[in-house]
């Protein structure tokens, strides 16, 4: 029996695959595509282990600094953060090949076919938004369109009665591409989905062309699970997406090292690994959670609350905190004692 089967060798997988496999496991891996190719998510936030492997893979396309925040196409806030920006925008098939070809060469098999619930000693599923059920999921939809652009902006543009956002960020670092989509709870049909970006496209840029279209599913409402029936879960497959920005990346990532740490330091013992790997996750995960739940809070009150008119209202120190990754419970908070917001809530309710 091998050491670790591992299921999917999307982000998640292929971290944790290079991860292990560098440190001397033996690894079969499962995964029915031989060239890495996902749909969306090419922003990657940075934290010590993301940058240590997107400048491995030499897959940073560019780095935006200005952050434009809206609701319902007008801006809100402005973010510059002049130089040390937590934002890479990245080749993610460049940088999931980086971590699958570095993997094999370390001794890594590679079955290229779905998994079969084959077993290890330590298995783990890391697969991604295309397995299981799309309850509790959502489709996004992105486009590369070549334009005019600049390549140190980025807009996010929040629709909290739809329940999703557009967004558009730089594709390249020249200024002739850009990314842009979006995604909606319950909006599945993929031929409105794409009407409503194109639109929002044509408001938004000037003369373009579309150079390359993908759709996926992403999962904004699954709850977090990092063990059941013998499996260990990392990244999508653990729940762990933020919800209201759809980032998958940094989540997959981190959960992947904290497993990974968790399996260096108590080999293959699996009631230890398993709780040193939640007390190594309990970051990510919590930041995964309250983005859920805030995400959840405002599509399931949007018709009680005027969630545009509190979306409006929160401070810029919010979006700060948002982009930069270090929102948590207790900026909630003080959000809550902000007077300004909650008279924004107040005058929100809908009798």
């Amino acid at each position: 029996m091998k050491d670790l089967i591992i299921a999917g060798l999307g982000v998640s997988g292929s971290t944790l695959a290079y991860a292990l496999s560098n440190k001397g496991f033996k690894i079969t891996a499962y995964d029915p595509i031989k060239k890495y190719n996902k749909a969306c998510g090419e922003q990657i936030t940075g934290t010590k282990n993301t940058l240590n492997l997107i400048k491995k893979s030499d897959s940073i396309v560019t780095i935006p600094n200005y952050f434009s925040i809206y609701v319902n196409n007008k801006e809100k806030a402005n973010i510059n953060f002049g130089g040390s920006s937590p934002w890479y925008i990245v080749n993610k098939s460049k940088f999931v090949q980086y971590l699958r070809e570095s993997s094999i060469s370390n001794g890594v098999e590679v079955i290229y076919r779905n998994w079969k619930n084959e077993r290890g000693i330590i298995t783990v599923d890391a697969r991604g938004p295309f397995s299981g059920s799309l309850k509790n999921k959502i489709l996004v939809k992105r486009y590369i369109l070549k334009t005019e652009w600049d390549p140190n902006h980025v807009i996010l543009d929040f629709r909290p009665n739809e329940g999703g956002l557009y967004w558009i960020f730089p594709a390249d670092n020249d200024g002739r591409l850009v990314n842009t989509g979006g995604g909606f709870v319950n909006l599945w049909n993929d031929e409105a989905l794409s009407k409503s970006i194109i639109e929002y496209a044509k408001l938004n840029l000037k003369n373009f062309e579309i150079i390359d279209v993908k759709a996926a599913p992403l999962d904004v409402f699954s709850q977090y699970k990092h063990y059941s029936d013998n499996i260990f879960y990392v990244g999508e497959a653990a729940g762990l997406v933020l919800a209201i920005s759809g980032e998958g990346n940094r989540p997959a990532i981190e959960s992947s090292y904290a497993l990974s740490d968790a399996i260096v330091k108590y080999a293959l013992e699996i009631n230890d690994v398993k709780n040193y790997y939640l007390k190594l996750s309990k970051k990510i995960v919590n930041d995964s959670i309250l983005s859920r739940k805030l995400f959840t809070f405002t599509y399931k009150y949007r018709k009680s609350i005027d969630m545009v008119n509190v979306l409006n209202n929160i401070p810029k120190w919010f979006w700060y905190k948002y982009l930069s990754v270090n929102l948590e419970i207790n900026d909630i908070i003080k959000l809550g004692s902000d007077l300004n917001f909650i008279l924004s809530v107040i005058k929100g309710i809908k009798y």
